[in-house]
């Protein structure tokens, strides 16, 4: 299971910087913490854009018309 470039730019902005992708889902990060593992599901729910994520895309959007 692949993370997308979107979805990796997401986890990037949150300070989750993805460096393994394992082939049983397991994915090794970087985090401000220190190094972290999750799963594949997890990253792809921490990496859907929030609320104000997509309420600033509309304003910008708006703003550049």
């Amino acid at each position: 299971m692949t993370l997308s470039i979107k979805q990796r730019a997401q986890l990037r902005a949150k300070g989750i910087v993805v460096r393994i992708e394992y082939g049983n889902g397991s994915v090794k990060c970087s985090t401000p913490d220190g190094e972290r593992y999750y799963t594949a599901g997890e990253l792809k729910q921490l990496a859907k854009p929030g609320f104000m994520d997509r309420f600033t895309a509309w304003m910008n959007q708006g703003v550049a018309s």
